[in-house]
């Protein structure tokens, strides 16, 4: 007759609520991924911050999201051999029609901040989802000898809770340091 020792009962009630939490915590991620992919958020996500959608209006992008026709989600998962796997929350591609009659293809990457500071700069982390988004580009809209079908990769980080409402954009710009050469934008506006 040895009663079970208390300390083991605590550890167990602790051990549950960390996988309920986790649980939780996973199943709310999931929820809010789903949430960043429904056509009217994702649709006012585009309008509201890619200067490609200034000529096109709310409905008709959302109606290119919905029809899937010049809209696709893609894997959210890249691995790129030696290099490591990332996992977006929402990874996809829209091609927005243009006043001159063209489209643009944007491929765009929307992500969930819940944690404010996760032990690293959120820009450096931006600039590798950045650069493996261009990088999975290679072979289907470019390559080696025809750099020139690369398209515009985009990122937004969602503002952690304590900084709902705070939008900050970086972007690759020219400085010219000596001569008179001048690109064209489009040449290097390849991500944001």
């Amino acid at each position: 007759d040895v009663a079970p020792s208390r300390g083991l009962g605590d550890v167990y009630k602790r051990q549950v609520l960390e996988i309920t939490s986790n649980d939780h915590i996973i199943m709310i991620d999931k929820l809010c991924k789903r949430i960043l992919g429904h056509p009217e958020i994702l649709g006012r996500i585009i309008k509201g911050f890619i200067k490609e959608a200034k000529d096109v209006s709310l409905e008709e992008i959302i109606g290119i999201i919905k029809g899937n026709d010049g809209f696709q989600q893609l894997n959210n998962v890249i691995d790129i051999p030696y290099h490591g796997k990332v996992e977006f929350d929402y990874f996809c591609y829209i091609n927005l029609p243009q006043k001159e009659g063209t489209s643009k293809r944007i491929y765009l990457d929307v992500e969930i901040q819940n944690v404010e500071n996760p032990g690293y700069a959120l820009l450096t982390r931006g600039n590798d989802y950045l650069s493996r988004m261009i990088t999975s580009q290679n072979g289907k809209e470019y390559d080696y000898r025809n750099y020139k079908n690369m398209k515009k990769t985009m990122s937004f980080p969602q503002a952690a809770k304590k900084r709902d409402g705070h939008m900050n954009c970086y972007k690759t710009t020219e400085q010219n340091i000596s001569g008179t050469t001048i690109e064209k934008l489009e040449n290097y506006d390849k991500g944001k």
